[in-house]
């Protein structure tokens, strides 16, 4: 089991996109895939994959250090599963909801897993776990980092996205520092590009220049037919009109990268 954080301090760099269309790639290539929505807005599990909460909630086995198998749901597509969020989460993120060593629950909870303790809905056959975190660096997105083996950073290369990367990456360390020195960043991901244009082919030129191979080659395109997929909450790679195959085979080129990197 191979555990991803998907994380940027920036709101609208592609977190929840990303985790989506990467979960696809990796169910099509035959990998068993949890996604993890940790982000108050809900938009992974809601808007994304049409999965909402029930009675009992990931808050509540955050604060209750709980088991999570139970609280696993199914998708659209066998072998892709959710746990969604859900409105509980907002108190932990302001703080209003003190927990002891609040930043190692959910680290706790997929110890369970890992050690076969909690094998409720086959969570623990699990080859990939994705959590898509809130756009802010809180306790929440530290939990998904401590918690997780490997952290993929989506970056819009504009100004405001290259400024929060920084910030970003800063986060990441601090984690590493105090909490995961295990924890590796995994690659930086460029998005929501069009590289017919100068401007972008510019900022892309440069983030690569700073971070080098920390950099995936992959590159995802800006494209209305990504917002239509979410829309439809069909990743790419099952999406069957043609016009959409060929944003499908940059999610793939992404997982062929991170299978390398990982393995």
């Amino acid at each position: 089991m191979r555990i991803i954080s998907i994380a940027n301090l920036k709101g609208g760099s592609a977190k929840s996109t990303t985790t989506f269309n990467l979960a696809g790639v990796l169910r099509e290539a035959g990998y068993q895939v949890l996604c993890i929505d940790i982000d108050p807005q809900k938009t992974l599990g809601e808007a994304y994959f049409g999965v909402y909460a029930g009675e009992k909630t990931f808050s509540d086995a955050l604060i209750s250090d709980n088991m999570i198998g139970e609280l696993v749901q199914s998708s659209k597509f066998d072998g892709l599963l959710v746990i969604p969020a859900d409105d509980g989460l907002k108190a932990i993120k302001s703080g209003q909801t003190q927990i002891e060593g609040g930043e190692l629950r959910l680290r706790s909870c997929l110890t369970r897993v890992k050690t076969n303790i909690d094998q409720t809905n086959g969570i623990n056959k699990m080859d990939w776990v994705l959590i898509d975190c809130p756009p802010s660096l809180d306790k929440l997105t530290m939990n998904a980092l401590v918690a997780s083996d490997y952290v993929l950073v989506p970056v819009d290369p504009g100004a405001g996205g290259r400024g929060a990367l920084g910030d970003t990456i800063q986060y990441v360390s601090s984690a590493q520092k105090w909490y995961n020195p295990t924890l590796k960043l995994l690659g930086l991901l460029i998005g929501n590009t069009d590289p017919r244009t100068v401007y972008d082919q510019t900022v892309v030129e440069v983030v690569r220049e700073i971070y080098g191979n920390l950099v995936f080659k992959s590159i995802i395109k800006a494209s209305v037919r990504v917002r239509e997929s979410a829309e439809s909450q069909i990743p790419l790679v099952f999406c069957k009109r043609t016009e959409f195959s060929r944003y499908a085979d940059m999610y793939r080129s992404l997982k062929d990268e991170i299978v390398e990197r990982t393995a």
